[in-house]
């Protein structure tokens, strides 16, 4: 009978890239309390059928594309994977400046990229070295980050990725000293909505980032990526508040109805750190009041930024590759 592979001793741990495009730099790094990956492994087999072969059935295969990315979850002790998604990431004495990065900015660590890159190995321990299943994801980049809070619950992100390539070992797993820190909480987080006003009868909020990677495969002789391209930039927050007097008209008659733009902010404070994530130029782009037969009543809406930066203080200063 064979060694199985159970889940407590399954790892998931980054690496920055600098220099090249795919090429890892440094140590393997801590992403977080991870609660699971879905690598998404795309082999792109071609059937192909001609005529003269006088049968039925399929007679070739040409190997087409190779894609690779996937999704992982995990509760945030830092905020690396907001500044890979924004883009730019400065180092301060105490604090980190997170900015977003357009076309026309060159990245600190490959200059021709837009957005940093990172590689992921995904790795399954055994006891016997020789039977461990290792897969190291290179040229990763931020397709989607995700960040919810709801009531009651400790913060969670999810990382939507593409990648270059992808390599298998059966070798030795890399070792990652584990973070004890804290993770966040619902109850260190508050929303302001503009900036300045807290709304305390927030309950769920979800934050999103899209970059809308693009994959790239030109007539270079490869069948994997040359690079992905980040395309147009978009931001959404999903917003569950139960309904109060004090923000119920604003939210709707001032806000929505009468298409008031605004600002606002999630303002994180714990022992993991500060943090605050500044919003410009928001407008509430849908609403939802139900009137329902008993329980609170619910105002769920959809607010779309257009500018988003960050301020982080925390202890953490692996922020960038150097």
């Amino acid at each position: 009978m064979g060694i199985k592979y159970f889940g407590n001793c399954n790892q998931l741990a980054f690496q920055f890239e600098s220099g090249t495009y795919a090429l890892a730099s440094g140590t393997r790094q801590w992403i977080g309390l991870v609660q699971g990956h879905e690598p998404a492994d795309t082999l792109d087999i071609i059937p192909i059928r001609y005529q003269g072969n006088f049968t039925r059935n399929v007679t070739l295969y040409a190997d087409g594309k190779e894609e690779y990315g996937g999704t992982f979850t995990y509760y945030p002790q830092d905020w690396k994977f907001l500044a890979f998604a924004l883009g730019s990431a400065q180092v301060l004495t105490g604090s980190v400046l997170i900015r977003e990065s357009d076309c026309d900015d060159a990245n600190y660590a490959v200059a021709n990229q837009t957005l940093s890159s990172f590689t992921l190995e995904d790795a399954k321990k055994t006891a016997s070295t020789g039977s461990n299943f290792i897969r190291t994801y290179k040229g990763c980049m931020i397709d989607s980050f995700k960040m919810t809070m709801s009531e009651g619950e400790i913060a969670s992100c999810e990382v939507g990725y593409k990648a270059q390539n992808c390599v298998y070992s059966s070798g030795t797993v890399t070792t990652v000293t584990a973070r004890t820190t804290k993770p966040y909480m619902w109850s260190d987080m508050n929303v302001q909505l503009p900036s300045g006003t807290k709304l305390t009868n927030c309950v769920t909020y979800d934050f999103t980032v899209n970059n809308n990677l693009e994959s790239r495969f030109p007539l270079n002789g490869s069948r994997t990526i040359e690079s992905v391209i980040p395309l147009n930039r978009d931001y959404e927050v999903a917003a569950t508040f139960l309904m109060d007097s004090d923000n119920a008209s604003a939210l709707y008659n001032t806000y929505y109805l009468g298409g008031a733009s605004f600002n606002s902010m999630i303002e994180v404070k714990a022992t993991a750190g500060s943090a605050y994530i500044i919003m410009s130029g928001c407008r509430i782009t849908d609403m939802t009041i139900p009137s329902p037969v008993e329980g609170l009543t619910e105002q769920t809406c959809t607010i779309m930024p257009a500018n988003v930066y960050v301020n982080v203080y925390d202890a953490i200063g692996s922020y960038n590759a150097w």
